[in-house]
């Protein structure tokens, strides 16, 4: 159940109609729970298109949009080695679980809450190969923290999308060739 529909109260919170409806759904997706999020999206995004036609309605594309999200945020979370749990980075940077989850909240790591188990999740790229965060990573975080309006998956995207302005290099590339500098300029045009 999303974290959406928790808050209204779960399917007991919905009419009936939708109540089905939801049902409906999950049973679908509880069958082909083996499918990764990113393909049971695809495929839901291609339900959508077969079963609604093209009709143009505002909600129709509203859901098609949600449907695209959801598989975008799959592939950032599975970009550059996928993602950590809060112990796996608590090993690799050998320290304690709650001193990573200290860091995170204090705004010197980045992590996304996973939705079914609202366990924060670190992307695996923030780290090196010496098991050390990113040079400057903090330094970028502490400009992107500002903007309250972004969440963890814009701060993801930052790090992971090419940048014209960085002659067309995405930030995270360019902190590892330590040009912090350059990646904080774009943080703070990005933060605005």
């Amino acid at each position: 159940m999303s974290a959406t529909l928790a808050k209204r109260g779960g399917r007991a919170g919905l009419p009936s109609e939708e109540r089905a409806v939801v049902e409906a759904f999950s049973g679908v997706i509880r069958q082909h729970r083996d499918q990764d999020s990113a393909t049971l999206a695809r495929l839901l995004n291609l339900a959508f298109d077969l079963s609604l036609g093209s009709r143009g309605a505002r909600s129709d594309k509203l859901a098609r949009a949600v449907v695209r999200g959801m598989e975008v945020r799959e592939q950032l979370a599975e970009a550059e080695g996928g993602s950590l749990s809060s112990e796996e980075a608590a090993r690799l940077l050998g320290i304690s679980k709650t001193a990573v989850l200290k860091r995170l909240e204090a705004g010197r790591l980045l992590a996304w809450r996973e939705e079914r188990l609202q366990a924060a999740r670190f992307p695996r790229w923030q780290f090196d190969e010496q098991g050390r965060v990113v040079a400057g990573l903090t330094e970028v975080l502490e400009i992107l923290n500002q903007d309250q309006r972004l969440d963890a998956w814009g701060k993801v995207l930052f790090f992971l999308q090419v940048k014209a302005g960085l002659g067309g290099r995405r930030p995270l590339d360019l902190l590892r060739l330590g040009k912090v500098k350059e990646v904080c300029l774009a943080a703070q045009s990005y933060a605005e």
